[in-house]
């Protein structure tokens, strides 16, 4: 039989039963006013049950409506759009990675009412969402609008054996008014309460650096850079073990090799990293195996063939018991205290028929038992640089790789609008950069860079200031991945103390919620704070403006006096009249307001020597840093 499972919410919940199929559908109401549902299909009857459609149901009055989804793909992550709605919209995930493709994020919005509902879907299988209006069954002239969000429908057949149940994926929505940015700081108020954050770290990675190219000697020159500017962990990425010409060959059995790069002495490496005061991490691809590796002949039953690649069947005990063990002695043999899960394959085809839900559901479980089994352990998401970015995911990882394309200029883009779904603290900022002396002199005759690359390849550069690369980082996890050494004495010292300041200032990030205050090609401005908007900062980034000037106006609580700058008034006048900022071509500025005594805290490094104010700009730089 196959029957299309929709649940209409009454009271606390709503308990359905039809064709032998009880649903039970219940909603929670917490921080901020965001709302939590969950919905559970269980086979009551004594024969199997295939359901073809698993979508939780939302309907809405008629209205001229809006409707806001984001695309998702590499290296131009989270991409999002209003559009009419005329007839339908809809988004999906349809594959194994559950933001490939599409964000899980759908909003609407009332045109004549100017007000609006997000739905966000904590997605564990293939997904969709869509809005359509529909005609009204009471009068046929006249329509709704129907939101519907679950499991990707196209190849779904979900056999439920008697007594079986599924649980939808949640959906966490609310109301917003400011069509900007989706009110998102209340989806971070709501998030920070029911998970909290176990850390802001700053990471040191080798991909970015030179890829799969590990040099020892370059290695341990890194690592005592990573020190140098105070670092938390040093990850080894891709590389480190099998052959070093063919080292993805050997993917699967995730053993070091006498002739791969690193010689067979990565535990030499993760010793210096201890000795320099930092904790050691490696990446893992943990889903794939490459047909030449030893265990994929030992045990192909342990995997799903599906085209050319084999994909570890993590609904399989057996298999995903194999991966634990693997994993868990190199955490023992390396003395780990960082993995970094990449993400990179995709099949797009679901022999099973249940839309992936088996599989990523036993990858959750493997999660889950390796932070069991090593408690403290830092698991850092990547999929193929934010494919597997979503807050379905946000619950088993500490935090998630933001891009592969990690310039500050589309990077800050990319944050921005990932932070309309996600929590500041839990999207990882890359610092992909190096210095670079003796190049033409500019306008006022300075001819130190600092050069970023602008794309996941070093293919493409550009030379930005020290401050907007630091504005970029601004939110959440900072890392680098690039050559260290290759940083001048000013640029380090730069780094070196933005690093001190994120530290001492970590308690704040850990529960900062954010705002976008504005949002154009040529200005954008994030405004981070605490819930109750006592410590307010604000970053001002630019591209190429033409105007001098802009007047920024932060929000704040009307009924607190707040300092900025020396300057103490309410935040009523505060918001009424704004702080007008100086901007320039590819600068940043910061402001930052304190409701207690005290000015907020800086998140650009104070300055050290002489600062001058460029006439042509009006923009305030470092004489050093130029």
């Amino acid at each position: 039989m196959n029957h299309s499972v929709m649940t209409e919410v009454v009271g606390d919940g709503v308990f359905r039963e039809a064709d032998g199929l009880r649903v039970e559908t219940a909603e929670t109401t917490g921080v901020a006013g965001v709302t939590l549902r969950r919905t559970v299909v269980r086979n009551v009857s004594d024969r199997p049950v295939t359901a073809t459609c698993l979508l939780d149901v939302f309907d809405f009055g008629g209205g001229d409506f809006e409707v806001y989804t984001q695309a998702n793909t590499w290296m131009d992550e989270s991409r999002g759009a209003w559009q009419p709605l005329h007839t339908e919209v809809a988004a999906r995930g349809g594959g194994m990675r559950t933001s490939f493709g599409a964000a899980p994020v759908l909003a609407l919005w009332n045109v004549q009412e100017r007000r609006g509902r997000v739905f966000h879907l904590l997605s564990d299988a293939a997904w969709e969402m869509r809005a359509t209006v529909v005609e009204s069954p009471a009068d046929a002239w006249k329509t709704f609008v129907r939101v519907e969000v679950g499991m990707d429908s196209r190849h779904l057949r979900y056999t439920l054996e008697p007594g079986e149940s599924v649980a939808l994926p949640e959906v966490v929505h609310y109301e917003f008014s400011n069509k900007a940015d989706l009110d998102c700081h209340r989806l971070h108020e709501w998030w920070n309460a029911n998970c909290p954050s176990r850390g802001i770290p700053s990471i040191y990675n080798s991909w970015l650096c030179r890829f799969d190219k590990l040099d020892l000697g370059f290695v341990l020159k890194q690592v005592e850079c990573a020190k140098d500017l105070g670092l938390d962990y040093f990850v080894v990425d891709a590389g480190w073990f099998g052959p070093a010409k063919d080292w993805a060959s050997v993917r699967g059995d995730w053993s070091e090799r006498p002739d791969g790069w690193l010689g067979g002495r990565l535990a030499g490496v993760a010793d210096a990293v201890r000795a320099a005061g930092m904790e050691f991490g490696f990446w893992l691809e943990a889903e794939i195996a490459d047909a030449g590796a030893e265990i994929v002949k030992e045990h192909p039953e342990f995997f799903r063939r599906i085209r050319r690649s084999h994909y570890l069947d993590f609904a399989r005990d057996d298999a995903r018991r194999y991966l634990l063990e693997t994993v868990c002695g190199l955490v023992r043999k390396y003395g780990a205290s960082f993995i970094k899960f990449d993400f990179n394959n995709d099949p797009c085809v679901d022999p099973s028929g249940r839309d992936f839900a088996d599989y990523n559901a036993g990858y959750r479980r493997f999660l889950r038992e390796v932070r069991k089994r090593n408690p403290g352990i830092y698991l850092e998401g990547c999929a193929s640089g934010g494919l597997m970015m979503d807050l379905g995911w946000a619950r088993e990882f500490d935090s998630l790789w933001l891009s592969d394309n990690q310039s500050p200029v589309h990077g800050l883009r990319i944050a921005k609008e990932t932070m309309l779904r996600m929590p500041p603290g839990k999207i990882e900022r890359w610092l992909t950069v190096r210095s670079a002396d003796g190049l033409q002199p500019d306008y006022f005759g300075h001819d130190s860079r600092l050069l970023a690359t602008e794309d996941g390849w070093w293919r493409d550069l550009r030379s930005l200031a020290p401050d907007y690369v630091a504005a970029f980082a601004a939110g959440g996890p900072v890392g680098f991945s690039c050559d260290l050494t290759a940083l001048s004495d000013a640029h380090r010292d730069f780094f070196r103390r933005m690093v001190a300041e994120r530290r001492r200032d970590e308690a704040f990030w850990r529960t900062a919620v954010g705002r976008v205050l504005c949002d154009t090609p040529e200005v954008v401005a994030l405004q981070y704070s605490d819930a109750a908007l006592r410590d307010v900062r604000v970053v001002v980034a630019t591209a190429r403006p033409r105007q001098k000037s802009v007047t920024v106006r932060p929000v704040l609580d009307q009924a607190l006096d707040y300092e900025n700058a020396g300057h103490r008034d309410s935040g009523a006048a505060w918001m009424e009249y704004g702080v007008e900022v100086e901007i320039g071509l590819f600068t940043a500025a910061e402001l930052c307001f304190s409701a207690d005594d005290g000015c907020g805290k800086s998140l650009f490094p104070p300055p050290q020597g002489p600062r001058e104010v460029c006439p042509s700009h009006g923009v305030h730089v470092v004489e050093a840093l130029s």
